[in-house]
């Protein structure tokens, strides 16, 4: 059974870096839809200076300087360029769709999650990690990567409450920085083995 994330987030720790969100669908089209209106929305903004489609990803420029914007791009300055020297009065935002095959999950009852890297803007690992492999996992990369001078107790007693009580669980660390995002199971199901309804 496969499903299709829709994961929107600012790029990288731009202000707003803590507000990525994720929507499911049943099918792409549905998934696709979903992204083209929100950047039917995007080209109407007159903050929205540029939608870039990369490979897997779009990225959507957002700036209240787009006056300054206009008068540089392209005539004086390359886009990244531009971004790299106002760094603080642009929002760079990502959205892609992540197919996701649940279909070797069929029998378990147990919740899988979807991870997005805040930092890289990516998914943050290759498989979907049911709740206890979740807390594992960040609880012993956060103790990796915490400085020495960092206290993640406190955000990672926040972030297992969230895998077990709510949908979205996130963590900031130091340098680790992450969103897990609970996958829906079927309707009246306790298991992914039957197909998702929307």
């Amino acid at each position: 059974m496969k499903q299709y994330a829709v994961i929107h987030a600012v790029a990288g720790l731009f202000e707003g870096y803590s507000d990525t969100t994720c929507e499911f669908f049943p099918k792409r089209g549905f998934a696709e839809k979903h992204i083209k209106q929100i950047l039917d929305g995007y080209r109407v903004d007159e903050m929205c200076v540029n939608i870039d489609h990369r490979e897997d990803d779009i990225y959507v420029t957002l700036t209240r300087d787009y006056e300054d914007y206009h008068a540089c791009v392209p005539s004086d300055m390359e886009h990244d360029d531009w971004v790299a020297d106002n760094y603080d009065d642009v929002s760079v935002e990502v959205l892609r769709i992540i197919e996701l095959d649940m279909s070797n999950r069929s029998d378990s009852t147990e919740s899988c999650w979807l991870t997005w890297d805040q930092q890289d803007a990516t998914q943050a690992w290759d498989y979907f990690p049911l709740c206890m492999s979740l807390v594992a996992r960040v609880s012993s990369d956060v103790m990796d990567n915490a400085g020495p001078y960092s206290d993640p107790l406190y955000q990672l007693t926040e972030f297992i409450s969230s895998v077990y009580y709510r949908k979205h669980a996130f963590i900031d660390v130091d340098d680790y920085v992450m969103h897990a995002f609970r996958i829906p199971k079927p309707k009246n199901s306790d298991s992914y083995d039957e197909e998702t309804t929307a």
